[in-house]
């Protein structure tokens, strides 16, 4: 291959659609000469049949920066637009999208890089030229592309927005990612290191995997449709071929679509397509990755198509004696002729290039096939036999010695360890309580060792030894024997002349016996945490971690880089306040953090957990992005926690759940892990998995409070709220102090019909301090609003939100003024309702507040202002908004009196998010539609799910206000039905408000009931 340095850059062959029988003018097949990947060809038309999408330097390096001209070379092979139609910088775009810069532009249009001015994000926006904005297929085609890919949510699949229209041109807004695609890659290198090939194809097998799982063939994988950010993250994106397994409606019997250098076999003969079909695609991919030249070397792209239906492709290892013989066989059972003999499944093949590399416990069942297969090999003489036979035991013995500490690794029974306090000889406070949160990440390198939170450890201290909170050696063993922790790190830094000499030793926690010892010597004070891994390296191993030091260092080294020690000290005075309930004191230290480093990742998701704690939900997401920027300065657990608390914080659950999947996956004894993804799985709404992950966090430190908390909340979740009850009222006994259980009581308490102790649970609250005194506000207004006691409710409210205000904790008191509003609404006071909601608005524009405020604005008959608040929802980049978005404008089709229409836009919704809210409003929709059986399902739903009421939002904010009107709107459906037990439903809702004067509802229902 000729030096990519010295050479143009090359646009990579237009994706096709050939009918089949229909024959290609020779140009169209002009491929690479052998080894080389040449340019698009040129002078290819519609006239036989073919139509060209954008290629994909216009259309795929959408989400990524253009490496070339903005205008391609003339051998491209689609129409240039003519520069009249380019959009230029500053320009704005269907008012909303300010265009930065061009990043491609073909025959179908133009793909630019453009700022939405209304989320201050940054987007990929793909139009299409006006003039083909009338042709149906085009049309469809870019809706396919937004359907299809919409309906996977994974991170290695390309994010796409939204659909719209502006002055006649169609557009798209997808996710923009900074990076380059592996066609501009492979043109730059050549080809790329081993695991650098495997380690971006198993990221296109985790996303290939969701979309099948879905059931949808992309149909168009090329190194072009492939992008890789800075970070590592590799995209698979456009989907305007892509269909269902079920069809996708356009596609012609015996046609053919995709690009012709990358096509199957059966794809090329127009066959139906299964997803054997992506994954051979995935294999010439990897085989050029590895190679540096595509496996069908042909003078045209249509010989090398035939090529590939008559012939099996040259073995990697004879291409290049350094790829490893189970590789090559991998790349080889991708490229099979025969869809049958090809993994079935991407997931099958993402599991054998995690086992390649020594990432997973058991490769997938046709492993074994992989490494024993001996393929046929012309003869050479005998000591070419004896070296392959060497090289293929070679191969056998690094697979399983790699297999052998995965699964050491996976299998090892979690430990748990606690950082004591280390003495500190040398006279510098720089150096008090600095290095140990540091050790905790050296030590959680190994996937079973989890740390124990020194701030929970400091807290029983207090009460277990004569009320200190040091953490030496006796008090931390002390601590730890009352958890159940396994062992004790403790250690001591003494100063040396110039050099720091820094020892630990592991301690059995119960007989004090000596586990293991490590040394390390520095020269410098500013060098002392990169040795920080030398140190930890021993003590893992002691512990059962069969991991080599060299790899330890590797995995952890982007942890230990600081700017200063001054910096990773601030963030460990920061971390101790946090665990003091001093918030805004543990902020300024982790401030002052990355004032002294920019770059340290810790100190801004310090940042955003403690903005968070305050109540400033925006700052938390800000700072959360300023910590992301700088994910090379993480651990490898540390990115898996992180990337999965800026979902978390994001709002983004579906992604949050996947990212702490993976990192339980890969750290099955991460208590964060497990925890979150409990946390994750409830915003979802789903029950099971959500009390499963939490089962298991509480499992990981039966002690903490922090995981039974999470337990007993998502037990009351999932609808069980004896189960609730009694793990808040373990958490209260493990810590009498922990305020957010006596929340989860009162809620338990409220599931099952105990008023009276609810409302004293919620008392109990009160003392805590001003944020636990206004949550308990909230659950009395909401008891209150349950039993339709609509003044008293108004009045708790009202005093609450004037507290919340004057504390300054704006978010509470918006959620109080919305509540406000909804009960002045019940009430009939169309002006008051109005009035209370401009004060939710104004002190939060969160998904929430939002939401309620429209649903008020609906009520009281404002659907101008109902529907803007609507679209906000609509145009948001999580589903959750968009659901929301969805059901607000159900409720106003309802409130047109169209239901069709409604169901239509509720059904969405729920699809996007299964909510309780949207099971209600969508049995509304139905009952208003005369569909009395859809509307009877919808509503048993809500009775069934009765624990997501608890807590709509799940936000601390009870609102199990909203259940009564089930019990009504069932009487009605059954009523309609002609059920003789009608009338029961009513009495239950009776039983409940029957004894309000304010309830609008119960004269109805006393008269519906024959009462």
């Amino acid at each position: 291959m000729s030096d990519p340095k010295n050479r143009e850059y090359e646009p990579e062959a237009p994706t096709l659609v050939v009918e089949k029988g229909l024959s290609l003018p020779p140009s169209a097949g002009a491929g690479p000469a052998p080894g080389q990947r040449a340019p698009a060809p040129a002078g290819t038309s519609n006239q036989q049949g073919i139509s060209s999408d954008p290629p994909t330097a216009a259309s795929n390096v959408a989400a990524g920066r253009h490496t070339g001209d903005e205008t391609l070379p003339p051998g491209a092979a689609f129409h240039l637009a003519p520069d009249s139609t380019l959009m230029q910088p500053g320009t704005v775009f269907a008012t909303r999208y300010e265009i930065l810069a061009t990043l491609g532009r073909g025959g179908m249009g133009a793909v630019y890089k453009a700022k939405d001015l209304e989320l201050e994000r940054e987007v990929a926006l793909k139009v299409v030229r006006p003039e083909l904005g009338n042709d149906p297929e085009i049309l469809q085609r870019f809706k396919q592309e937004l359907i299809l890919a919409r309906q996977v949510t994974d991170r290695n699949i390309i994010r796409i927005f939204d659909l719209g229209e502006s002055g006649g041109v169609k557009f798209i807004t997808m996710e923009y990612i900074e990076g380059q695609n592996l066609h501009q890659i492979l043109f730059q290198r050549g080809k790329l290191e081993i695991t650098e090939a495997v380690e971006i194809m198993e990221q296109v097998a985790g996303g290939l995997a969701a979309a099948h799982r879905e059931g949808i063939i992309h149909r168009d994988l090329k190194p072009g449709n492939i992008m890789r950010d800075p970070h590592g993250r590799v995209v698979v994106m456009d989907f305007g071929l892509a269909r269902t397994t079920a069809g996708d409606g356009m596609t012609r019997p015996g046609a053919m679509m995709g690009t012709l250098e990358y096509m199957s076999p059966e794809q090329a003969q127009g066959k139906d397509l299964k997803a054997s079909s992506d994954i051979f695609s995935v294999g010439l991919i990897l085989y050029e990755l590895l190679a540096g030249v595509t496996p069908f070397h042909a003078e045209s792209a249509i010989a090398s198509l035939v090529m590939r239906t008559q012939q099996r492709a040259v073995p990697l290892s004879d291409v290049d004696k350094n790829i490893p013989g189970i590789l090559s066989n991998i790349v080889a059972k991708c490229l099979e002729k025969d869809p049958a003999r090809r993994y079935q499944t991407a997931e099958e093949l993402r599991s054998d290039l995690r086992a390649w590399q020594g990432r997973t416990q058991i490769p997938s069942p046709s492993s074994r096939l992989l490494i024993g297969r001996v393929r046929e090999l012309p003869w050479k003489g005998i000591v070419l036999a004896a070296i392959l036979v060497v090289a293929l035991a070679a191969g056998l013995a690094w697979y399983l010695n790699r297999q052998h500490q995965a699964a050491q690794s996976v299998n090892h029974a979690p430990v748990s360890i606690l950082v004591a306090d280390f003495a500190n000889h040398t006279g510098d406070p720089l150096l008090d309580n600095t290095l140990e949160p540091m050790l905790n990440l050296g030590l959680e390198g190994a996937s079973f060792i989890n740390a124990y939170s020194r701030g929970d450890a400091r807290k029983l201290a207090q009460k277990l030894s004569n009320h200190t909170d040091k953490l030496d050696e006796q008090t931390a063993r002390l601590v730890a024997v009352n958890q159940g922790i396994n062992a004790v790190i403790t250690g001591q830094i003494d100063l040396r002349g110039s050099e720091y000499d820094i020892s630990a030793q592991a301690l059995d926690t119960v007989s004090g016996k000596v586990l293991a010892k490590s040394h390390v010597t520095v020269g410098n004070k500013q060098d002392i945490l990169a040795s920080l891994p030398k140190l930890t390296a021993p003590i893992r191993k002691a512990l059962g971690d069969t991991t080599p030091a060299s790899v330890q260092f590797g995995e952890v080294s982007g942890g230990f880089a600081a700017a200063s020690l001054e910096a990773v000290h601030q963030d460990a005075l920061g971390g101790e306040l946090q665990f003091a309930g001093k918030f805004q004191e543990a902020f300024d230290r982790f401030q002052k953090a990355a004032q002294l480093d920019p770059k340290f990742a810790r100190a801004y998701t310090g940042m955003a957990a403690m903005a968070q704690n305050l109540g400033r939900s925006q700052d938390a997401v800000n700072y959360m992005n300023l910590a992301m920027e700088h994910v090379d300065r993480m651990t490898d657990r540390e990115r898996y926690r992180n990337r999965g608390l800026y979902y978390l914080t994001t709002g983004d659950w579906q992604h949050c759940v996947q990212e702490y999947t993976q990192l339980v996956t890969h750290y099955p004894a991460d208590r964060v892990g497990q925890n979150n993804l409990a946390t994750c799985y409830t915003q979802v709404r789903n029950a099971p998995k959500a009390v499963e992950a939490a089962q298991h966090a509480v499992a990981i430190v039966p002690k903490g409070v922090g995981p039974r908390l999470n337990l007993a909340f998502i037990s009351a979740f999932a609808g069980d709220f004896v189960a609730s009850e009694r793990e808040a009222r373990a958490a209260i006994a493990i810590n009498p102090s922990a305020w957010p259980a006596f929340l989860t009581l009162a809620e338990s308490q409220f599931g099952q019909g105990k008023i009276d102790k609810a409302a004293e649970a919620y008392h109990q609250l009160e003392p805590f301090g001003p944020a636990a005194a206004s949550i308990a506000n909230d659950g009395l207004a909401d008891l209150a609003a349950y039993q339709g006691r609509y003044a008293d409710a108004a009045r708790i409210l009202t005093e609450g939100a004037v507290t919340a205000t004057a504390a300054k904790m704006t978010d509470n008191a918006a959620r109080k003024y919305a509540a406000l509003a909804n009960i002045e609404a019940i009430r009939g006071n169309r002006a008051a309702a109005l009035a209370v909601l401009d004060k939710a608005l104004a002190n939060s524009q969160s998904t929430q507040i939002q939401f309620l405020a429209a649903r008020t604005c609906i009520d009281v008959g404002d659907l101008p202002k109902a529907q803007k608040l609507a679209a906000t929802l609509s145009s948001s980049l999580t589903s959750e908004s968009q659901a929301y978005g969805k059901i607000l404008e159900g409720l106003i089709a309802l409130k047109h009196k169209n239901p069709t229409e409604a169901v239509r836009q509720i059904t969405a919704a729920n699809s996007l998010l299964d909510t309780w809210i949207g099971h209600f409003d969508l049995g509304r929709a139905y009952l208003d539609a005369d569909a009395f059986p859809q509307a009877d399902s919808e509503f048993e739903q809500c009775v069934m799910r009765r624990g997501e009421a608890i807590e709509l939002f799940m936000d601390n904010v009870p609102t199990y206000a909203w259940f009564p009107p089930v019990y009504y709107y069932q009487g009605r459906v059954r009523e309609g039905m002609k059920s003789d037990g009608f009338a029961d439903f009513y009495k239950t809702y009776l039983g409940i408000r029957g004894q309000s004067p304010e309830d609008p509802l119960v004269p109805e229902v006393r008269r519906r009931a024959g009462l």
